[in-house]
Order: structure tokens, then sequence, then C-alpha cells
């Protein structure tokens, strides 16, 4: 059971943009993860500028207080002042774990372009999702707990479509564990 954190589960996050709304009033940036974050609404969107992934408006409300860093504010265009909080990019694993562990996703928003070259602002785009059910990474899983990832498809009843691997046993093929069509408790 999750400890409560006095902030909504991830399960009901609801992102309303009302300091985004007036997009007249923000900067390019801002804009650009207005753009991104639509396409991850329930995500929390790590937004790299330079050697950080910065989380801004209620993710930022909300990983300040999981993570326990501090809660600052930006300047989001107009005078306004945006909700902010931010982890070094190296550390990131450290920080993803955390949230994982919380239930929640993580959307990462990666520079795509040389900074250097760009002529505006930098082009970033989500190079990876990251959620509970989807972590591989060594540094995030649970060493003394299987961690099983598990995938269906559609392919007729030739073969099984349901198949599993527990991700921390030495490499070996992945094998079937049950044929979803003869179990009925796997059948939508």
């Amino acid at each position: 059971m999750r400890p409560h954190l006095g902030i909504v589960s991830p399960e009901f996050i609801c992102y309303t943009y009302s300091a985004m709304e007036n997009t007249s009033a923000l900067t390019p940036m801002m804009l650009q993860y207005k753009e991104i974050k639509k396409e991850y609404p329930k995500a929390i969107l790590f937004f790299r500028l330079g050697d950080f992934y910065e989380m801004f408006f209620e993710d930022a409300k909300i990983a300040s207080k999981i993570l326990s860093i501090a809660l600052t504010s930006r300047a989001g265009g107009e005078g306004n002042k945006i909700p902010m909080c931010g982890i070094p990019f190296h550390a990131a694993n450290n920080y993803i774990g955390k949230l994982i562990k919380q239930g929640f996703t993580i959307a990462i928003c990666e520079q795509v372009e040389d900074p250097k070259l760009a002529k505006k602002l930098v082009k970033r785009e989500i190079i990876k999702l990251i959620t509970p059910g989807t972590v591989l990474e060594d540094g995030l899983l649970e060493r003394k707990a299987n961690n099983y990832l598990i995938g269906i498809t559609q392919t007729g009843r030739t073969s099984p479509p349901l198949r599993g691997k527990d991700t921390l046993t030495p490499p070996s093929p992945i094998s079937w564990a049950r044929d979803i069509h003869q179990d009925s408790r796997l059948r939508g």
C-alpha cells in the first residue's frame, strides 16, 4: 500500500492547464512543453534542459513531494510564475525508481538536436515511456523479487498468444505461459 502523500494518486491524475490556457502568455519553451505534455497527460514529464530533467506545473508539485526536492518557480511569460523542480540527468534512475514505486509513469523528453546548432528552440521528443509494468533497467528492478514481463498477442489459435519472462533470470528464450483461448480467466 502506498503512503498517503497528500497528492492525487497516479490513476486519477487530472492535469488542468488553467495556467497554460492563454498560450500567448507562455514562452516558446513552455509552449513546446505544453505540446509534448498533451501527448502524455498522465505521465510525469522529465523535460531535458541542459544537464537537468525539469518538471513543471502539476508534475513539479507531485514530484517535489515524492522525491523530497525543492519546488521552485520559473518565469513562464508575461510575469507568470510556473511551478518547477529538477533533477540532474545523470541521477535520473534514482528518482525514476521512487516515482515508479509510487505507481507513476514517467515520459523522458530529450533534446534531439545539438543546442549549439539549433536556430531557435532546441527540438525535443519523448524517447522513452517508463511505467511500473515496463521497467527493465537493472537499477530500477527489485533484486530480491521476481519481475515478470508479459506480452499478449493475437496470432490465431495455432500459437500461444500469452508469453512471459522473469526479467532477472539469465537470458533465455521467452516461453509461453498459458494459451489465452483455453483459460477463461484471461479472456475479456
